[in-house]
């Protein structure tokens, strides 16, 4: 069906025609819309559009590496990514609608009210995300890791929907050795509440840093606050160092002895000694569910949601203008395919990139900060480590 669909929606003369803005940021905005497809039927997608302010080739580029690694990735828990283009330098991608919100949206209602999220279906919510992890990180090409790293594992990006569903999405921060844009110790991405302590020491991490966002993410579920949350950037950076963690048994009693000790092997400072595995979470994870209730599932997140967004505030209207800019990018994205003016980018078109070498020496680097796609949010920066002596 996945297969049948994808072929629908990279066929012209589909037409798109945009219905409502779920998010905008300071590089990227995403709307709903619907797929009118050439031999009749319809489907609801979500466009990703680049914003056309950005004009940044990096940030381009990494749409681009975002747009190809997601058409090769196919997982029940992972965001599809049907199609991308660029029309007339109108970066825009199709990508599976998932209709609901984000964990973020979840839990900042949760969190005002300092409510827990009930432990079975936290634990359920970690599982699926973990499954995902353990799909992309052993993920192979011709026989070849193909070396995922997501490192932007956040609230922010794990989608769950009405029907249930668990989504991770936004690999745009990522590593991957088919990555063109190569994300040197120079550049690393993450929300700073959710960056392992390695990245914040300016060490260059591996795929447990996608753990320990894992562990952060189950910590607030079962805490009804937030982890690592100063005052200011600094003071979030200063936490995240320090990596105190609160036993989740003294917050939350419903959390078994297992449960938090299984947490606190994700949030481990050392990476040695971090749970390193998304395979074996999985494992762990189904074990100490079935134990605690092995009926929890998606009809759980699906009462969650109903329950969230019954409560949810209306979206903003959109401003028109926005509107009529990407209707009119859509026309073009459908004329450009009839004529083969802009081809689909290929996800086979990849050069394996070496990883650079390191030669800063981390004791040299400093911290900047840029703008990422939740700019209006706390928490929606990337780190930059920049060794401009300006920034001394």
């Amino acid at each position: 069906m996945v297969g049948r669909l994808t072929h629908e929606l990279r066929r012209a003369p589909t037409l798109f025609y945009p219905v409502s803005r779920i998010a905008v940021g300071g590089m990227a905005e995403v709307w709903r819309a619907r797929a009118d497809f050439e031999a009749g039927g319809s489907h609801m997608v979500a466009i990703k559009r680049v914003r056309p302010n950005i004009k940044d080739a990096i940030f381009r580029s990494m749409f681009e590496d975002e747009a190809r690694l997601g058409m090769k990735l196919r997982h029940d828990n992972i965001v599809r990514v049907y199609d991308a283009r660029d029309v007339a330098g109108a970066y825009i991608m199709i990508m599976e609608l998932v209709e609901g919100d984000s964990l973020r949206g979840l839990l900042t209602q949760a969190h005002a009210r300092g409510a827990c999220m009930p432990v079975p279906a936290a634990l359920h919510i970690t599982r699926e995300v973990a499954k995902a992890l353990a799909y992309v990180h052993h993920l192979e090409e011709n026989g070849r890791s193909m070396e995922i790293i997501h490192r932007d594992v956040s609230p922010h990006n794990v989608l769950l929907g009405r029907d249930g569903g668990v989504k991770l999405t936004d690999f745009g921060l990522a590593d991957a050795i088919v990555h063109e844009t190569v994300n040197g110790a120079e550049m690393v991405g993450g929300k700073f509440g959710y960056l392992a302590p390695e990245i914040i020491n300016q060490e260059r991490g591996d795929h447990r840093v996608d753990l320990f966002g894992l562990g952060v993410l189950v910590w607030e579920m079962l805490a009804g606050r937030r982890l690592f949350h100063g005052e200011t950037d600094a003071e979030t950076v200063q936490q995240v160092a320090r990596c105190d963690i609160p036993s989740l048994r003294h917050i939350n009693y419903r959390v078994s002895r297992e449960a938090d000790d299984l947490i606190a092997s994700l949030l481990a400072r050392d990476p040695a000694e971090r749970l390193s595995d998304a395979r074996e979470l999985v494992t762990q994870l189904d074990a100490l569910i079935d134990h605690i209730d092995g009926e929890v599932g998606p009809k759980d997140v699906s009462l969650l949601m109903g329950l969230h967004l019954a409560k949810r505030e209306s979206s903003p209207d959109v401003e028109l203008g926005g509107l009529k800019a990407l209707e009119n990018e859509l026309m073009l994205f459908v004329d450009a395919a009839l004529s083969e003016g802009a081809e689909p980018l290929d996800p086979n078109m990849f050069s394996f990139i070496p990883p650079p070498v390191n030669t800063h020496d981390a004791s040299e680097l400093s911290l900047s900060v840029e703008i990422a796609l939740d700019d209006d949010d706390d928490d929606g920066f990337d780190l930059v480590f920049d060794d401009d002596p300006l920034n001394q």
